[in-house]
């Protein structure tokens, strides 16, 4: 997949948001985008504060505190920055601060392990394989319907490899390991659930047989994509993660829907060689040990993550 620049944007917090760039040059890129995304989770905090309702309450209360200031350790020997400290409301469907470390996070634990992969079983590739629904106006059906016809999918292809009796071959028995999320849109035509998915597998999934089986599960929908991931496989890992954020392209009515219907569920799965990644539980950085380093201070000031102080620390 070709390498494209990501604007720094609300609407678009993909790319180097979820790299794990912590180049110090690179900083005060970081810094811009984290205060876009704090500014739309404010916009958000507004919009709760007038909803009287005890979750819009009890939601306002945790994000009222999250993310008002950032710390971070610049390692300049070796020009790495790590975020030190923060508070975090950890409510991703409605903060796109904690989605966007959220989604950081993730992607490092799986490309992690896809380079492991890739060198125990070099004959495998990774391919970005795509599967929609048909828009509706009632996203908790629709939301069902998506992860019901995807457990029917994943059936398919367990039950074959098994050798259970009668199962239908799926295309997706090529994949001896994947990563997907579950993403959400509303772009004023109903919402529109959908999974992105990353397959390894030694040959390329036949997208034609994989719609026909995908229609057969669905009823209503065989629009299927299904492609190899060249070039950096970051990117196309990037266009899994991404999912995260994608709340922060809704509205805020919609929004706040989406995470009330969503709240607890999963959104993210694997299978196979990708199975058992533990995603940490913190949002901070881990900490480059016996380094020296300069603290550096933000806080959240007119609209901006403005810089306060900083002093240098001596090793140890």
């Amino acid at each position: 997949m070709a390498k494209k620049k990501t604007p720094v944007n609300v609407s678009d917090l993909a790319a180097g948001t979820f790299t794990g760039v912590d180049e110090a040059e690179l900083l005060s890129e970081r810094i811009a985008r984290y205060g876009q995304a704090h500014a739309r989770s404010n916009l958000m905090l507004d919009h709760l504060r007038d909803d009287p309702s005890d979750s819009s309450r009890k939601a306002a209360a945790s994000l009222s505190t999250c993310g008002n200031y950032l710390h971070f350790r610049e390692y300049f020997t070796v020009g790495k920055v790590r975020l030190h400290n923060a508070t975090f409301c950890k409510q991703h469907l409605i903060c796109p601060l904690c989605a966007i470390r959220r989604g950081a996070k993730a992607l490092g634990a799986y490309l992690t392990r896809w380079q492991v992969i890739q060198a125990e079983r070099p004959e495998l590739r990774p391919y970005l394989l795509t599967l929609t629904v048909k828009n509706g106006d009632d996203l908790e059906e629709r939301q069902k319907h998506l992860t019901r016809s995807l457990k029917r999918l994943m059936h398919h292809r367990r039950d074959f490899n098994a050798g259970t009796r009668g199962a239908p071959y799926s295309e997706l028995c090529k994949a001896l390991g994947a990563v997907y999320t579950l993403e959400l849109t509303n772009k004023g035509k109903g919402w529109h659930p959908h999974c992105h998915m990353i397959v390894l597998a030694a040959s390329q999934p036949s997208q034609a047989a994989l719609s026909a089986e995908w229609h057969k599960i669905t009823g209503d929908s065989m629009i299927v994509d299904c492609r190899p991931i060249t070039g950096d496989p970051s990117e196309g890992f990037m266009e899994v993660f991404k999912y995260a954020v994608k709340f922060s392209d809704l509205t805020l009515e919609d929004n706040w829907q989406a995470a009330q219907i969503l709240k607890g569920k999963r959104l993210l799965g694997s299978f196979g060689l990708f199975r058992g990644v533990q995603v940490p539980e913190s949002l901070l950085d881990e900490a480059l040990d016996d380094l020296p380093y300069w603290d550096r201070f933000y806080r959240f000031i007119q609209g901006e993550y403005q810089f306060t102080g900083e002093s240098p620390k001596p090793r140890g």
